[in-house]
């Protein structure tokens, strides 16, 4: 079969994932992501993006440049997503309607991109398909799409495997090897197993974030570990909690709200991103948190329950946004006098995330942490282990699935050409069988 791989974008950069695989006249788009720091910068310097058209986002370089595949249009017959997170799904709402085919992932990608589209007013008239971890759907006599559970930070996250009668092509991206997670099973190792014993993988497109980082990620149990030593192990009586996390954690939601309950208080979560996502799990019944809570989504009900936090603030432990230090979440909202509550001194601020390594995610964080600083808040950070894998489990990753192509993605050229220092020390050929391939470039997979 005539096999080619176009890198759209994600593959000289972290974000914007969007990849396209031509399989004779037949075309699979994987993922369709935006880029979150541009995106942030947009908004913070200009306000709402809606106002631009998708040429200007994509000249931005907020949104792919889909325009490199134009003369494959037409052959569209699928665009399959990996799992919800922004730099995965947020352009098929500037993107998708072009392509005359439905858009495919997890039942909880499915819901969190219908409401994402709800919330943008954005009408598509691609059929939006839901297909459960470890199954298969059948695009064509050729091309069959299968999606391989795999642990990240959010939910129904899956490895893609396209089918073909030549062999699988494998896109992994995201990834961790979570060997104890805490909601939801670990990763379909056997399936991966199979495909690698087959000797069937023509390919595999994996993740090179943290390719640098020597060792192993760990599992999400050692976050927990930190948050509880955090909460449990220090006296906030009567002084206000807020913990902030990335809005699509659902599981570090759970466990905020678990350790919460154990130190006797009310859990109030703060924000719609928030809402969105644990709507959307539960309707995909993967938990069941706002029998637990208090959600507050919108503007009078925020306003109003800060005010009850403000006056009782020992009483409640409060999750919201703003880790990044984003314009317009809560945390920011409140240093910045857009809601009704002051910090005091020794209240907690307790940061369950990562800040992005992006100049903009970085001075808003900085900012943010300087004015809780001027009032006397108590700053705990880095309360977080990361869901991308590290230089062992890639390499793990690769030797499971033993691939006849490897082709890193999701880095800086410095990580990508980690991997390929990986992959030639396992007897790979760099421009034979491991390929470094820039945005917008193609690759034939023979």
């Amino acid at each position: 079969m005539d096999i080619e791989i176009c890198a759209v974008s994600g593959y000289e950069e972290v974000g914007k994932n969007m990849t396209a695989v031509r399989i004779n006249d037949e075309v699979i788009i994987l993922d369709m992501g935006i880029d979150v720091s541009i995106l942030a910068q947009q908004e913070s310097e200009e306000g709402n993006i809606r106002v631009l058209s998708t040429q200007q986002l994509i000249d931005l370089g907020a949104v792919p440049d889909d325009n490199k595949i134009s003369e494959w249009k037409s052959k569209v017959k699928a665009i399959v997503l990996g799992h919800c997170h922004l730099d995965h799904i947020s352009s098929v709402q500037f993107l998708a309607a072009k392509y005359k085919c439905q858009i495919i992932g997890s039942p909880y990608t499915i819901e969190v991109l219908r409401e994402s589209l709800h919330d943008e007013k954005v009408m598509l008239p691609n059929k939006l398909t839901k297909v459960e971890l470890d199954s298969k759907i059948k695009i064509s006599n050729n091309i069959t799409v299968e999606l391989i559970r795999v642990t990240h930070s959010t939910m129904q996250c899956a490895i893609i495997a396209l089918h073909t009668p030549d062999g699988v092509l494998l896109y992994g991206n995201d990834f961790k090897f979570d060997n104890n997670p805490i909601l939801g099973p670990k990763t379909n190792y056997q399936r991966l197993k199979e495909l690698g014993d087959s000797g069937k993988v023509l390919s595999l497109i994996t993740e090179s974030m943290y390719a640098h980082r020597p060792g192993h990620t760990p599992d999400e149990a050692v976050a927990k570990e930190m948050l509880s030593k955090v909460l449990l192990e220090n006296n906030f009586e009567d002084k206000a909690i807020f913990v902030t996390m990335f809005s699509s954690h659902i599981t570090r939601i759970t466990t905020a709200i678990e350790l919460g309950r154990k130190i006797k208080r009310k859990i109030v979560i703060l924000g719609r991103s928030m809402g969105k996502y644990i709507e959307s799990a539960e309707r995909a019944h993967i938990a069941h948190i706002t029998e637990k809570v208090q959600l507050c989504k919108f503007g009078n009900e925020r306003k109003n329950m800060l005010r009850e936090i403000e006056a009782n603030r020992g009483k409640y432990l409060v999750i919201c946004t703003g880790g990044q230090g984003e314009p317009g979440s809560i945390l920011d909202k409140i240093v910045n006098k857009a809601l009704p509550f002051n910090f005091k001194d020794h209240d907690a601020v307790i940061f369950s995330c990562s800040t992005i390594p992006q100049p903009i995610n970085m001075a808003n964080r900085e900012r943010l942490e300087k004015i809780l600083l001027a009032n006397k808040v108590q700053i705990f950070t880095n309360i977080h282990v990361s869901g991308h894998g590290s230089h062992d489990d890639i390499k793990e990753f690769i030797t499971m699935v033993k691939p006849k192509h490897v082709i890193p993605s999701q880095g800086e050229r410095f990580k990508l050409d980690i991997v390929v220092k990986m992959c030639e020390d396992m007897g790979y050929k760099f421009n034979k069988t491991v390929h470094i391939i820039k945005n917008g470039e193609r690759l034939k997979i023979d």
